[in-house]
């Protein structure tokens, strides 16, 4: 059948709002019995909620994605902080360890190591390695501190297992460092087990320093851990140096030869701990 205007419903006729209040009032009704019967509403309000859920998981996620971006910058920041300030913990606590090699060894001197080095007399300041020197006859490097940040001229350095060289040369800003294994380094020492004193030199090879001038009847041994003596007045007394590796008598020399491995991995060298001797007269070579 044609839909003509005759069929339409005229909505400005009175009666039809009339009859509109009346549907809805009817359907409500219905929806209240409903409810009241079955709890119907309730269950259609929890599968409607079903469909928002997911919109609503999709809103929050890009909030929940920030904040859990931020978190991890911060827990980044903070384990980053945390590791920098254990690593030099750790460092200066294994410093003072390195001097139990001569109290272990030496304890009828424990006294006097004592009264020699009380812990006011050194001062440490770490540092970092910005620069290798690649002169294979050159054992040199360079940190990042300076004399602006009290960095003394002929001060030790060490790392976490033993020395490693002195400042030779201060600058503003940075220092040089004169490896034990350069050939022009040399540096008071003695056995820990007897207190026996020699000098070490550098040979120009990272793994190996030499003892000069020791007479064939020196009481001297395989795996003899070589410390400072504190001789000179540039190294402090008591740091681990380097440990005998090698020992050879030559036929008709009255010296023995004698090489010794470095304690600290020279080769691999990224944090250093400089000992500033407040006695220590740092023109004395």
């Amino acid at each position: 059948m044609p839909f003509t205007k005759k069929n339409t419903i005229d909505r400005s006729n009175p009666n039809f709002s009339g009859l509109r209040i009346i549907l809805i009032f009817i359907i409500s009704l219905g929806m209240m019995y409903l409810d009241f019967q079955g709890n119907y509403i309730n269950k259609l309000r929890s599968y409607l909620s079903l469909t928002v859920l997911p919109l609503q998981i999709a809103a929050n996620t890009p909030k929940k994605l920030i904040n859990n971006f931020k978190n991890r910058l911060s827990d980044r920041e903070t384990i980053l902080t945390e590791n920098q300030q254990l690593k030099k913990e750790n460092i200066q606590l294994r410093s003072k360890v390195q001097q139990t090699y001569k109290l272990e060894s030496e304890n009828k001197r424990l006294f006097e190591l004592l009264k020699a080095k009380p812990d006011d007399e050194e001062k440490f300041i770490f540092a970092d390695i910005i620069s290798i020197n690649q002169d294979n006859n050159k054992h040199q490097i360079i940190i990042n501190k300076g004399s602006i940040d009290g960095i003394q001229l002929g001060a030790a350095i060490a790392d976490s297992s033993g020395i490693i060289g002195h400042i030779f040369r201060d600058q503003l800003l940075a220092s040089e460092v004169l490896l034990i294994t350069d050939p022009e380094h040399g540096i008071p020492i003695e056995i820990a087990r007897n207190g026996f004193r020699a000098i070490a030199i550098g040979t120009g090879s990272y793994d190996e320093i030499i003892l000069n001038d020791l007479p064939n009847n020196s009481d001297i041994q395989i795996n003899d851990v070589l410390i400072t003596s504190g001789l000179g007045g540039r190294y402090p007394e008591g740091y681990p140096v380097a440990i005998v590796s090698d020992i050879e008598m030559i036929q008709g020399e009255p010296y023995l030869k004698i090489e010794a491995r470095p304690i600290a991995n020279l080769k691999n060298i990224n944090e250093v701990l400089v000992i500033q001797n407040n006695k220590k007269d740092h023109h004395n070579e």
